[in-house]
């Protein structure tokens, strides 16, 4: 996912929360292989899943091996800054079991949850100085497996990070150093960053054995939500020298020899846990989440987090790949797919995409570029989808939810009525998006096709002062049910603002916004009567105490 977006997530996932202590982990063999027989109730104490890999593709075993494709949403309880949706304060059985009742019943067939989004404390997955997990935070975990298989659904668990509760950043900092300033890169490049994720997901999976997961409802357990590392911090910050880490001793003054060390330990990282999370479940699918690397293309100029994938698609022990792209931020999914390296090898999931509240004004465009961008990633190589999210997130950055305005983006995107997600069936509302347009001035950097390109964040300026005119060709076809007028402006006060609409005879106001404005209004005007025959519209700012200049302007079609 874009960089802003992730500050806003990790602000919510990854920040410290309040938690509390569980059972002793145990390395007991026959203890384990007791829970895990009672957990999930397989023959001979090994779940059969439902959803597996055969030939680079998902197959639904339950329907004699056709394919499948996750179409779904990821599931997140902000509470505090953090995602508590586990936690034993927050946790709601009714609420979750009617969640997963209205996605079942719209065809989604998967949700993606984080196992420890809460990480630290009382309430949380893990407490400092703990010995394990908090064993009431693992039973609401269990729960959700039960009601996931209740309705049909299939979970991709991911962890976010690894617990700062618990032993595991004891062990982690081991092998810390001048090379290593601990978090992150010390976690998946050292070997005691290995053996402490890897003990993390052995007493996890425990644990939820223990509690009595239905594993067999388990899409995938996915090792990391995100993978990377920082880039301006050591070993990747050094530019000379030699550093040593768990796969080896590489020259940092060779850019392939670094990038090496990065692939190596991740790679070594995966095998570990893949190992203990096998122990476990044998049978199950174990992916990893990943950024969007900033090469071969540059997506994001201020970014200092490091991602490298495409050599893990190339060759890694995970059995599939969730790659996070979202829309409407400028960057096209052909380049997301070029720097992430998408194949057909595997199958690539886009655990996370979705539309910023900041780009987009209502839920019907986000559902347009919804469909849009899910349309044009078929036949790029990937396989799934997972919309973030399903409830809006009290976040900067939030994303247009399955929540927002009734239902409209998830009815939008359900599986039950947009049977085909390499099509688009939705017809877009704004009759201005893309359309001719013309004004009586415009900045070279602020042109008067900002108005109409269906993006927030761009402006058509005119660079003067009031009268100041802007006007759209919408052709005469479609009948005009609304207008409305996303406002930037600097300093608020009052205006007056002329809608006219031309047809081939004539040109009439329809409407006369007048009163006290500020940056980020929207005006908006609805017609009980459509109106027809309409071949342009055009809104002239008679009074601005500000130089003219519109977000955007929208020409809604009747319904």
């Amino acid at each position: 996912m874009r960089f802003r977006a992730t500050v806003a997530t990790l602000t919510a996932l990854l920040a410290l929360a309040a938690c509390g202590p569980g059972p002793e982990p145990t390395s007991d063999a026959s203890a384990t292989t007791s829970a895990t027989a009672s957990a999930t109730a397989g023959p001979g104490g090994v779940v059969e899943h439902r959803i597996a890999v055969d030939g680079g593709r998902f197959i639904d075993t339950d329907a004699g091996d056709a394919s499948w494709t996750p179409r779904g949403v990821n599931y997140v309880r902000v509470v505090g800054g953090r995602d508590r949706v586990f936690a034993p304060g927050v946790w709601d059985t009714a609420r979750v079991d009617a969640d997963f009742a209205s996605l079942a019943a719209d065809g989604y067939n998967a949700v993606r949850m984080f196992l420890d989004g809460c990480n630290l404390g009382p309430d949380c997955i893990a407490e400092a100085d703990a010995p394990g997990l908090n064993a009431a935070y693992l039973d609401n975990i269990a729960t959700a497996t039960h009601l996931a298989s209740d309705h049909g659904l299939v979970l991709l668990l991911t962890s976010n990070d690894l617990p700062d509760g618990g032993p595991y950043r004891t062990i982690s900092a081991r092998d810390d150093g001048s090379d290593f300033p601990g978090y992150r890169n010390s976690d998946f490049l050292t070997a005691s960053g290995h053996e402490a994720m890897a003990r993390y997901w052995d007493d996890l999976m425990q644990g939820l054995a223990d509690a009595g997961a239905d594993f067999s409802s388990v899409w995938a357990w996915s090792i990391l939500n995100e993978h990377w590392l920082f880039e301006e911090q050591p070993p990747l910050s050094l530019t000379s020298g030699e550093v040593t880490t768990a796969t080896g001793t590489y020259d940092m003054a060779d850019a392939a020899s670094k990038r090496a060390m990065v692939i190596d330990g991740t790679r070594a990282m995966i095998a570990d846990v893949r190992t203990e999370i096998l122990a476990h479940d044998p049978e199950a699918l174990v992916t990893m989440g990943f950024f969007v690397p900033n090469f071969p293309t540059l997506v994001n100029p201020s970014r200092t987090w490091y991602s490298d994938t495409a050599p893990l698609v190339d060759s890694s022990d995970l059995d599939f790949f969730d790659f996070h792209a979202y829309f409407g931020e400028g960057t096209p999914v052909t380049t997301y797919t070029a720097n992430f390296g998408v194949t057909d090898a595997k199958p690539t999931v886009m655990g996370e995409y979705g539309g910023f509240v900041h780009d987009y004004f209502d839920a019907d465009t986000v559902a347009l570029d919804a469909q849009r961008w899910m349309a044009a990633s078929c036949p790029l190589g990937w396989d799934g989808w997972l919309y973030w999210g399903y409830e809006r997130l009290p976040l900067d950055d939030a994303t247009w939810s399955f929540t927002d305005a009734s239902g409209r983006l998830q009815d939008a995107l359900a599986p039950v009525t947009w049977t085909d997600p390499c099509t688009v069936n939705l017809v877009d509302p704004n009759l201005a998006h893309g359309a001719r347009v013309f004004a009586s001035a415009e900045l070279p950097e602020h042109p008067a096709s900002a108005a109409v390109d269906g993006d927030f964040s761009t402006r058509w300026r005119s660079g003067a002062s009031a009268p100041q005119w802007i006007q759209v060709d919408v052709g005469s076809g479609t009948p005009i049910g609304a207008i409305e007028l996303v406002v930037e402006q600097w300093p608020a006060g009052h205006t007056v603002h002329q809608v006219e609409v031309i047809n081939a005879v004539e040109r009439r106001e329809v409407h006369r916004f007048e009163g006290d404005t500020a940056d980020g209004d929207v005006l908006h005007v609805d017609f009980p009567e459509p109106l027809t025959g309409v071949v342009s519209v055009r809104v002239t700012t008679i009074e601005s105490p500000s130089w003219v200049s519109w977000y955007e302007v929208r020409v809604l079609a009747a319904d």
